[in-house]
């Protein structure tokens, strides 16, 4: 059942009162994976982020002279960048192949694919990691990440 945005700031007061505020649901850690599955970057539209220093390095992996990308590749959106999609709404860089998917910028991709599935939304309840986890086959198996590697990718900021 989902709560209200007040109910949500209610049960913050409260743990903050109680001193689980501190606590975190994956202090044990939380596995995962990546099984190559492509499923965190197709899909429904959205938008993968990046700044002008993962751009440059993006257009320099790709062989471009100019540091820059493409408006194939890059679209401009307010006052920020994002990789453009495909028509069927896969990311312009993933790639299908045998069966299987690949990054085509993986040495490079931007910090926003670099910390999946490690992301606030994810880590806000062991039910908002449970939803996640059932469009990507890596979570809940494979290797077990510490809180601190959970919270040094959670934390990660992109170069700029």
């Amino acid at each position: 059942m989902l709560r209200t945005d007040e109910e949500v700031r209610l049960s913050k007061k409260d743990e903050k009162r109680s001193g689980k505020a501190n606590c975190k649901w994956y202090e044990g850690g939380l596995a995962f994976e990546c099984q190559q599955s492509g499923n965190c970057c197709s899909g429904e539209p959205g938008y993968v982020w990046v700044t002008k220093a993962e751009i440059r390095a993006i257009a320099r992996y790709l062989g471009r002279t100019d540091d820059w990308l493409s408006k194939e590749h890059l679209r401009r959106v307010a006052l920020r960048y994002s990789l453009t999609e495909q028509p069927d709404g896969d990311c312009i860089f993933l790639a299908r192949k045998d069966g299987g998917t690949y990054c085509k910028i993986n040495e490079v991709k931007p910090t926003q694919c670099r910390t999946w599935p490690f992301w606030r939304c994810n880590l806000e309840s062991p039910d908002d990691w449970n939803m996640a986890a059932q469009k990507c086959p890596g979570m809940n198996r494979g290797r077990l990440h510490s809180l601190s590697e959970i919270e040094a990718q959670l934390n990660m900021k992109a170069p700029t």
